[in-house]
């Protein structure tokens, strides 16, 4: 976005439509802004809710490697025991319990 770039709104302060044009830095200011507010308003309940989303949404983007190998990292030395409990939880229909 560049200062050629306007947008027409309505300013309560004047009581009058006016003409707005930021330069890329200011616009980039006032994304952080809203960023910031937005995030400072939210409760913890909305917060853990969209972070949860957002994290799903990038989990369901991986592929099953890249899925597996995060996966693998995260866990670590206890991936094996998180793959035990998925196979207990989940089992596959041909997998029989010994």
């Amino acid at each position: 976005m560049t200062a050629s770039n306007s947008f027409e709104y309505y300013c309560h302060n004047e009581m009058k439509d006016k003409k707005l044009s930021l330069t890329d830095e200011q616009y980039n200011t006032l994304k952080e802004i809203y960023v910031e507010r937005l995030v400072d308003n939210m409760s913890t309940k909305d917060l853990v809710q969209y972070v949860t989303d957002d994290m799903s949404k990038w989990v369901d983007s991986l592929t099953y490697n890249e899925g597996m190998i995060e996966f693998q990292e995260y866990w670590d030395e206890y991936f094996t025991d998180t793959i035990q409990e998925v196979l207990e939880i989940s089992p596959s229909q041909n997998e029989t319990k010994e």
